[in-house]
């Protein structure tokens, strides 16, 4: 959002004091070892009395943290402010929200909002809560929004998901339609120049770079969790398919793996994130996702049944069926027995 001189200073000002007030609260509970009860009359009256249960709420969720992770030394460490519905409400392409008489403009203080075409459609959606916080030289709103599920696929037609390091997903319906999904090498190539640099700034003892180092690389694999997780539903809509079958994954971090490039990658590619963002993104679709015991699914031959290992990237079986190893895979996922719980 762009703003005027104005505005700005006090979206700043809100902003700021709603930081300070979140982290006073949270090191009063650290000092009680418990939340304690305090009047919203005893809170910064920059801060708008709407949103002040929001800075309860939010010193609460980081307590929780400090108490999980015995680490008192947790705080808001960025200046932002929240409102919670109906304190704030979109017409005519401003957002209108809340800030009470404090500041001598009235009770709202209107926004103009720049959305993106995709963006828009979310903004008629149901909105939970809002997070306004400085952007560069812009402002920032972040929504909570409720998307609505679509209806259950009555379609009983399954797709078969392998998950790998080399080709990090291979789909491949019961009806015999193939896709390829990411960019190993890519991925690879990114994680070694990541441990390079990693290796580099720790013998200088930068942790403040090795800090952002850490932070890029984990903002990186979030995107391509989420784009492989849309790339993969979007071609089970365009097939038509109910259901997804992905394999039962624990203990991913200790399979054993000869090479200990292989191990590395293997136990930072994000499967967990990836599969999570599967579940929820196809339950959106109304469609299932189901768990399958990953037993012999890269062993055995889909043709004749036949166990063999498979030589480098590639399949052969005696019968003479020969394939990708990653497409053998998802083709025996497909119809591998359920071992887990239905998501979905």
């Amino acid at each position: 959002m762009k703003t005027d001189e104005n505005t700005s200073r006090i979206l700043t000002i809100m902003a700021k004091a709603y930081q300070n007030e979140v982290n006073n609260l949270l090191q009063l509970y650290i000092e009680k070892k418990r939340p304690v009860y305090v009047s919203y009359g005893d809170f910064c009256t920059f801060i708008p009395f709407w949103s002040r249960a929001m800075v309860v709420q939010d010193a609460k969720d980081i307590f929780k943290y400090v108490q999980k992770f015995n680490n008192p030394k947790l705080k808001l460490k960025a200046p932002q402010c929240c409102w919670h519905q109906p304190n704030f409400r979109i017409t005519n392409n401003e957002l209108e929200i809340q800030v009470g008489g404090r500041f001598g403009i009235g009770d709202t203080l209107k926004l103009p909002i720049m959305a993106e075409p995709y963006q828009q459609r979310y903004l008629k959606m149901e909105l939970g809560k809002l997070t306004i916080h400085p952007y560069k030289q812009w402002w920032a709103a972040e929504f909570n929004v409720k998307v609505p599920e679509k209806p259950r696929s009555l379609s009983t037609k399954r797709m078969g998901i392998d998950l790998g390091i080399k080709v990090p997903a291979v789909a491949y319906t019961d009806d015999g339609k193939i896709r390829f999904f990411g960019n190993g090498r890519e991925a690879r190539f990114r994680r070694n120049a990541f441990y390079a640099k990693l290796t580099e700034l720790q013998k200088k003892e930068d942790y403040k770079r090795i800090k952002e180092l850490n932070h890029g690389l984990y903002r990186w694999e979030i995107t391509q969790c989420h784009i492989l997780s849309s790339q993969l539903i979007q071609f089970a809509l365009e097939q038509n398919v109910g259901v997804l079958c992905v394999e039962q994954l624990h203990g991913i971090g200790k399979r054993e793996v000869k090479h200990s490039r292989d191990k590395r990658d293997l136990n930072q590619w994000s499967y967990y994130r990836l599969i999570d963002n599967l579940r929820y993104k196809a339950r959106r679709e109304g469609l299932r996702v189901v768990f399958v015991n990953p037993r012999n699914t890269s062993k055995r031959c889909p043709q004749c049944g036949r166990l063999n290992t498979p030589d480098k990237r590639f399949y052969h079986c005696v019968c003479g069926f020969r394939c990708h190893r990653d497409l053998v895979g998802a083709m025996n996922i497909v119809h591998a027995p359920e071992s887990g719980p239905v998501a979905g």
